[in-house]
């Protein structure tokens, strides 16, 4: 049987056909990045689709697509700024989003953008990597949406879940995502997870930890990644991206190039288990991804390592 193509796909599912056709008829290079998804991912899109677009029809209003253009329309003004001037500095500008339009951004580009798509896609493949372990605990900290945590509750339902996010309005969502998808699993929701020290009561608690776009958005994170390692178990695993010169209104920390993720990675005890390089970018990313590579996502999962210590 012949690969469907994009074309079919889109006249098969009218809420994907709807906003594709309002995307295209507002900027080309929205649709393009779309269209790239699907072109990259065919057997993939489908289902994320049916996950999300019926709920943001649901929860949002109904001009989300112009809502979400509008907001891929101010981050690539501050992207501007920052490629003019690359530093951490003009990586963000504090301004505040309000959180409609900031939680309907995120799950509309896990579909309309290649390197947020490729983020669930590896974090699917971790979680699924997981099941062969015995039952334990895990952690999505900087839970957001709610998507991870479906995504997770649908592949570990045995598993002790926790999801912390400092915006209670974040947290709300997230718990009517979940709500909307039926995931009947009890997540145990709270706000801040102890960044900053690895406290008595998480201390080698989790047996794998999500830290999905989250680093770029903390002043110390390599402070974060050295207290996460103590809250593993000693075979846990940690789930992590690192946002690559991408401008943002909250990104503070600026990872200027692959080797800079990988560096922290390993001066704060862990080493690097697998990676994948998810670029940002409309046309299709060469057969080596890290030749060339300016901007995307770093993706990780990695392990305890030797933990350096300081000499007198």
């Amino acid at each position: 049987m012949a690969a469907e193509t994009f074309e079919e796909f889109t006249k098969e599912n009218s809420l994907y056909r709807t906003a594709y056709e309002h995307l295209d008829s507002a900027s080309r290079l929205l649709a393009t990045s779309a269209q790239l998804v699907y072109e990259l991912h065919p057997g993939e899109v489908r289902p994320v689709a049916n996950d999300i677009l019926p709920f943001v029809q649901h929860a949002y209003s109904n001009n989300y697509i112009d809502t979400y253009i509008s907001r891929i329309s101010e981050m690539a003004k501050l992207q501007e700024k920052f490629d003019a001037n690359p530093s951490a500095s003009t990586l963000g500008d504090g301004s505040v989003i309000p959180a409609d339009a900031y939680s309907l951004s995120l799950l509309l580009s896990i579909l309309f953008t290649n390197h947020r798509f490729e983020i669930m896609q590896m974090l699917r493949r971790f979680l699924s990597e997981l099941r062969s372990k015995t039952v334990g605990r895990i952690a999505s900290i900087g839970c957001g949406t709610g998507y991870e945590l479906k995504l997770t509750a649908e592949t570990l339902p045995d598993w002790e879940i926790e999801g912390y996010d400092i915006d209670e309005e974040m947290r709300a969502g997230a718990e009517r995502f979940l709500e909307f998808s039926r995931i009947l699993k009890k997540i145990n929701f709270a706000e801040a997870f102890p960044l900053h020290e690895a406290t008595s009561e998480v201390a080698k608690r989790y047996d794998a930890i999500i830290l999905c776009e989250v680093l770029e958005h903390l002043p110390e994170p390599a402070r974060a990644l050295a207290t996460l390692r103590e809250c593993l178990s000693d075979r846990g695993l940690l789930f992590v991206t690192m946002a690559i010169n991408i401008a943002q209104e909250d990104h503070v920390f600026l990872y200027p190039d692959i080797e800079s993720c990988r560096q922290q990675i390993r001066e704060n005890g862990l080493h690097v288990q697998s990676e994948w390089l998810a670029p940002q970018t409309i046309s299709f990313p060469p057969a080596n991804r890290e030749a060339g590579f300016k901007k995307g996502n770093y993706i990780a999962v990695v392990a305890k390592g030797i933990k350096k210590t300081s000499s007198n």
